[in-house]
């Protein structure tokens, strides 16, 4: 069932990079060699009992787990063998296959779910019908279910980390800071708006609260220093979890704030934000007529009805995507330009994508970078320049497409050409690929490449 499901299971993990995998009880070799193939990841296998107490490996399931990494072209320096609990380290997958589950009790788990996942990390797991694994994994996060479990089969999940609720105080301290006695801090419960003053161009932001807390050094929203580097003004509408904006209070304060005329003392009004933020920055610009939209990978809705191929944040499901400040793919409507940029290889965000049909909508195309777009145009060194240029109203194609020829030096975007090539069974062009990419000056990456190469062409020469 594993191997039949391995591209699924990558499409579910939604995510753009994998530093550190971890194995429980050699089950998903498959699944860590799809992943070190595509992300470089480091593995770490873990041996342990019933009770989660390590214990040494078994020398044959050990010696017939490192034959296959080995034969897919895994080298051993990227390999780990976890026997002790202080060994652990953050990983951004787990993988309990035939594990804890199915053939242990699931609660034991908890002793390494608590010390070694962090907030956006993920669990890949199959499960046995009445096990009592979806009530345990609801404590940590959302589930989506690849398979489900029936008497006769074991169901298969992932399972996303959400992130947990900063103390309130924390964040509204620092924001009346950054408010000052001329902007404003407005706390709706699970929501909150910051205002900082500054030019005649407001930016509104959309963010996660825990990733601006727990996340970043400087604890300020996403876009904060750019945004004061061009003496733009900011409006940073702050989360707190994986809402999606969807809540009343938001839609409330919005309208305050069109009703009051706030939008109207600025000569430009721009909407920015990534995936979640790129939905609400689309969704909420109807509040502000003749708006800018600039959003990175952003869904239209998830309302399932609208979109029942969306299968990926299934916590928020249940939340209500109705109203004027609801499907963002008709509601941007009102706005001067909607900027959708956003990779046409990640199948749920091109769909999205091609939901936005108006004609003050324009395409920017990242072919190969992930839905976490944002994030891969940030480690390009372009990121800057391109918000600028769409706030400000003059990006072009010529700008763009020359800024993203810097992607040809990215590692991320090597290694998404390489998988491709192996997967539609092109060695001539996986080979040039792993030339160019040594070429580039990517030495380690390019003796990854090699290796995987030579386990499915041992005959292929080096580069």
């Amino acid at each position: 069932m594993i191997k039949a499901n391995i591209k699924t299971i990558l499409q579910s993990l939604d995510t753009d990079g994998v530093e550190n995998f971890a194995d429980i009880n050699f089950g998903a070799p498959e699944i860590a060699i799809a992943i070190h193939n595509r992300y470089g990841s480091n593995i770490d296998i873990l041996s342990v009992d019933a009770h989660c107490q390590f214990i040494p490996p078994p020398p044959e399931l050990l010696e017939k787990y490192m034959a296959l990494l080995n034969k897919a072209g895994v080298q051993n320096t990227a390999i780990r063998v976890i026997d002790n609990q202080k060994k652990l380290r953050p990983y951004d997958i787990l993988a309990s296959i035939d594990s804890f589950g199915t053939n242990f009790k699931i609660k034991p788990l908890r002793k390494i779910m608590d010390k070694a996942l962090h907030a956006q990390s993920r669990v890949i797991m199959n499960i046995k019908k009445g096990s009592g694994s979806y009530p345990f994994l609801k404590a940590y996060g959302g589930s989506n279910t690849l398979v489900n479990a029936t008497a006769d089969q074991y169901g298969l999940v992932v399972m996303s980390i959400e992130p947990k609720t900063p103390p309130a105080q924390e964040w509204s301290a620092i924001a009346k800071d950054l408010a000052g006695k001329n902007g404003f801090f407005t706390d709706c419960g699970e929501h909150s708006f910051l205002y900082v003053p500054r030019g005649k161009t407001l930016v509104v932001t959309f963010d996660n609260l825990d990733i601006t807390i727990n996340k970043r050094d400087t604890r300020r929203p996403w876009g904060f220093e750019f945004i004061e580097s061009q003496n733009w003004s900011m409006l940073g509408v702050m989360a707190n979890g994986w809402t999606w904006f969807r809540d009343p209070a938001v839609t409330t304060e919005f309208d305050r704030l069109k009703n009051s005329g706030f939008f109207e003392q600025f000569d430009r009004v721009v909407f920015y934000g990534a995936s979640m933020g790129g939905y609400a920055a689309a969704a909420y610009s109807s509040a502000a007529v003749g708006a800018t939209v600039f959003a990175i990978s952003p869904q239209s809705t998830l309302d399932k009805s609208i979109v029942p191929w969306e299968m990926r944040y299934k916590a928020v499901w249940g939340r209500d995507f109705s109203g004027p400040y609801g499907d963002a793919a008709l509601v941007s409507d009102k706005a001067e330009t909607v900027h959708i940029m956003y990779d046409p290889y990640v199948r749920p965000d091109a769909a999205h994508a091609a939901r936005f049909t108006g004609k003050n909508v324009k395409y920017w195309r990242c072919p190969h970078l992930g839905h976490r777009l944002g994030s891969s145009l940030a480690q390009m060194g372009i990121l800057n320049e391109i918000s600028r240029k769409c706030i400000n109203g003059d990006l072009d194609n010529a700008t763009f497409y020359k800024l993203l020829r810097k992607r040809r030096k990215f590692p991320r975007y090597l290694r998404e050409l390489l998988s491709l090539a192996i997967e539609r069974n092109h060695p001539g062009l996986a080979m040039r690929v792993c030339k160019f990419t040594k070429q580039q000056g990517h030495i380690k990456l390019s003796n990854q490449m090699m290796a995987q190469i030579e386990a499915i062409t041992p005959s292929q020469p080096k580069v």
